[in-house]
């Protein structure tokens, strides 16, 4: 198995986030058209079901893999859920789940961070918050992530 993304380096400053429960971006969310693309493409995936997120935010979609899929059980917050998109006002940040050392790889190279969860030792490193794209380039890399985690869920 590749345990490297072979991501970028994100540009910029690292946006504004909450350091409490709701783990939310506060700052640099990518503008709507942008959030629409990436909701368009992460439902289009292979036996995604788009639903209500069943640990976060009001609003949030997530990306739950379908029961007739085989799967791995590590890669899911709670049921088959490995993703969900935060909605406005957070716009288009995300929560994946990674296998470590990639979701290492994503805080390193500045797309995102541990979840508040993960900081404060309640949940196992892997866990983390995806910044919203701003554009069409970072909306590519975000893409990148988000298939890894899907990837990650299927590693039955």
């Amino acid at each position: 198995m590749n345990n490297s993304l072979n991501l970028p380096i994100r540009r910029g400053e690292k946006p504004q986030t909450t350091s409490r429960l709701p783990h939310s971006q506060l700052t640099q969310h990518g503008p709507d058209e942008v959030i629409d693309k990436l909701h368009a493409w992460a439902f289009s995936l292979p036996n995604i079901n788009n639903e209500h997120s069943g640990i976060s935010v009001p609003g949030a979609r997530a990306m739950v893999l379908h029961a007739s899929c085989k799967c791995n059980h590590e890669a899911f917050m709670v049921g088959r859920e490995f993703a969900h998109i935060h909605p406005h006002p957070d716009n288009g940040s995300l929560h994946v789940k990674l296998p470590a050392s990639e979701a290492a790889e994503v805080v390193r190279k500045g797309w995102g961070e541990d979840h508040y969860l993960v900081t404060q030792g309640h949940y196992p490193k892997g866990l983390i918050m995806v910044f919203s794209p701003r554009d069409d380039d970072e909306l590519d890399v975000v893409k990148t992530i988000v298939e890894r985690s899907y990837q990650f869920a299927l590693d039955a």
